[in-house]
């Protein structure tokens, strides 16, 4: 066997090893998060849950408008389909057409964290072709202990971030493989990325962004091959949102899933295959990609004045600014055109990840994204002065590959710093930075080392492996230890008082139809439920009910009117207008003045406010038209020191 195989063979070896690390980071929370009964960790993830549900019962369909969302007037899913058709049919192959709730909550609690594990292979592949394959190792290694991705891929978080990273590392792994190729192999690489590409847009509708870095890239180091990526990820895009929206017409909007993904692809597509033409040697090939840019430019000039103000919108939303020049919700067929705001303020993801006071800002991005995130700027100008002296054919594959790094991890750096939910993809290049930073660390040791006469074999395996691992160690699993404790005890996760109160609320009326059969019942049909807008998804999912506020921000506004009215009868007419038949309440005092700002009131005392004055009222019927039904099993201390249920349930008695 000669030195090559060997190598080979113990990177195989050590590459299963980190997957089986990086499955045993991610499944940290099993015990936390299935002690008295699954609970999934976010309000989206219930949110996927009731969506993968219905596909589970009724696959391959993927619910697009759904009466359950914007009560009563029905609202559209932002969401592409492929991450809830990857829950739902997986949950279909195990339990059957009849899949419970239940079941399908187990599978969409156990694929992110085998999910997770697999971003090491494509981030292997990639950091292989990029930095050689020691760094490549290292970096797997650094990303499957990296609290940040742990924590995007954890058991129980079934979001679809950790499918949007993997469509991406695809990509990555893809196009550098493209690159280090030349005539029919290119191409048919090229082609995979375009998939991977395609499948990253079918999975998270802000995906664009990364659709327009990889086709710029694709123009600048592909050649004519390019083409292949822009007309496969062109293509699958249409036919994907073809296959998911059938007749339905949805909003053409950056934040939400539609035609516009499809159409932005399409717009870069055109100008990639009409620069591809014009490298392209043979005629007939130029003749052909010609003739494929026209087209696409032809089917998409109809919606190009669409196309840039919703182009617009979206970068008005990436900076979270509002995108309306008067500050008006822009709102048509069934969505949203663009997020309020003032809504955008609330969300905790959508704000800057260093927002707040600078010293906890900067402690939390250390435990959570290590010194990686901090050693990224540096490794990025050091990637960008390496590729840049790169000279020589030889040397092409290597310094596209860098460069993809480079112009991939620089923009996920600005867009992180802009929204901190974008840290999931910034992680991917801190892991890069960090096992860089170790082998160059080890390199050091070893040039150290050389002064020395023979050095004895086991000097050079601690220079070259023992080495890196401590600087690992001291670089990412020293300061992530507090992310590793949040990590295992499942601390972002709902309360189970919560979830159960909502079971109780669904056994205590049940609803008249099961929101996974078809046909949908009518919009307005079934009485809802007015909660805070971030637990929508949970009444959706648990309660089976209607929800007059949601985390889409349907019914934001409205739900922010009513927790902060001072008038009863206002109050009651905004309960009767939403078709509500329950009012769940919970402390609000926090977010009330954000609440008032938004539905235009000027400040008042917390205890004028209908919120306060519900919620914390030990009367059975605070206001003549609320009856409360169901409290919450545990409770919380009010400003006047009195114990309150966390949440409450009242029937509205003039409602529906």
């Amino acid at each position: 066997m000669d030195g090559t195989t060997k190598r080979a063979r113990a990177g195989a070896a050590g590459l299963a090893l980190i997957f089986v690390l990086a499955l045993a980071v991610r499944f940290l929370p099993v015990s936390a998060a299935t002690s008295g009964g699954l609970r999934l960790l976010s309000p989206d993830a219930y949110g996927h849950l009731r969506r993968a549900t219905s596909v589970a019962r009724n696959f391959p369909r993927v619910p697009v408008r759904d009466p359950y969302l914007n009560h009563p007037d029905g609202g559209v899913w932002i969401w592409p389909p492929a991450f809830d058709l990857l829950i739902g049919g997986v949950a279909r192959a195990a339990y059957g057409p009849a899949a419970t709730t239940e079941e399908v909550a187990r599978v969409a609690a156990t694929l992110p964290p085998l999910l997770g594990a697999l971003h090491v292979f494509p981030l292997f592949f990639f950091a292989r072709r990029a930095f050689g394959r020691r760094r490549a190792l290292f970096a797997a290694a650094a990303y499957a202990l990296l609290p940040a991705a742990a924590i995007w891929s954890e058991f129980g978080h079934a979001d679809h971030h950790v499918a949007e990273a993997l469509g991406l590392l695809l990509f990555l792994a893809a196009a550098a493989g493209a690159a280090a190729r030349r005539g029919r192999a290119r191409a048919l690489a090229a082609l995979g990325a375009g998939a991977a590409l395609a499948l990253l847009l079918l999975t998270w509708q802000g995906a664009v962004a990364s659709a327009a870095l990889a086709l710029l890239w694709s123009a600048l180091f592909l050649g004519p091959a390019a083409a292949a990526v822009a007309l496969a990820a062109s293509g699958l895009t249409a036919l994907g949102a073809a296959l998911a929206l059938g007749g339905e017409t949805v909003p053409f909007a950056f934040v939400s899933f539609g035609w516009f993904q499809p159409a932005f692809v399409a717009a870069l597509a055109a100008a990639v295959t009409l620069a591809a033409a014009l490298r392209a040697r043979s005629r007939p090939l130029r003749a052909g990609l010609a003739a494929a840019a026209l087209a696409l430019g032809a089917a998409v000039l109809p919606r190009l004045p669409d196309l840039v103000s919703a182009t617009g919108r979206g970068s008005a939303y990436v900076a979270v600014r509002a995108a309306a020049a008067d500050g008006a919700d822009e709102f048509a067929d069934g969505g949203y055109l663009s997020y309020p705001a003032d809504f955008l303020k609330v969300v905790f993801e959508a704000r800057p990840l260093l927002d707040g006071a600078a010293g906890p800002a900067l402690v939390r991005v250390a435990e959570e994204l290590s010194a990686g995130f901090f050693l990224l700027p540096v490794a990025l100008g050091l990637w960008s002065f390496s590729a840049l002296r790169m000279k020589g054919t030889a040397a092409a594959p290597r310094r596209a590959a860098r460069a993809l790094a480079v112009l991939f991890g620089g923009a996920f750096l600005v867009l992180t710093l802009l929204q901190r939910r974008n840290v999931y993809y910034v992680a991917l290049f801190a892991a890069l930075a960090l096992g860089d930073a170790a082998v160059r660390v080890a390199l050091l040791a070893g040039r150290r080392l050389k002064g020395a006469a023979r050095p004895a074999p086991p000097l050079r395996a601690v220079a070259a492996v023992v080495l890196p691992l401590v600087v690992l160690a001291a670089l990412e699993v020293a300061p992530g230890l507090p992310a590793y404790a949040r990590l295992k005890d499942y601390a972002e996760a709902p309360g189970r008082d919560l979830l159960d109160l909502l079971g109780r609320l669904r056994a205590f009326d049940p609803p008249p139809a099961d929101p996974a059969a078809l046909p949908l019942p009518k919009a307005g049909s079934i009485p809802g439920v007015m909660a805070p807008w971030a637990l929508g998804h949970f009444v959706t999912a648990l309660a089976e009910r209607p929800a007059a506020a949601d985390p889409f921000a349907y019914g934001w506004r409205r739900q922010a009117r009513l927790f902060s009215a001072t008038d009863d009868a206002e109050a009651l007419a905004l309960l009767r207008r939403a078709a509500c038949r329950y009012l769940v309440t919970t402390d609000l005092r926090p977010v009330l003045p954000r609440y008032a700002a938004a539905a235009g009131r000027a400040a008042a005392s917390p205890e004028s406010l209908f919120a306060v004055r519900v919620h914390e009222s030990d009367a059975l019927r605070p206001v003549p038209f609320l009856t409360r039904v169901l409290d919450s099993r545990t409770g919380s201390r009010a400003p006047d020191g009195r114990i309150l249920p966390r949440f409450r349930v009242f029937r509205v008695d003039a409602g529906p």
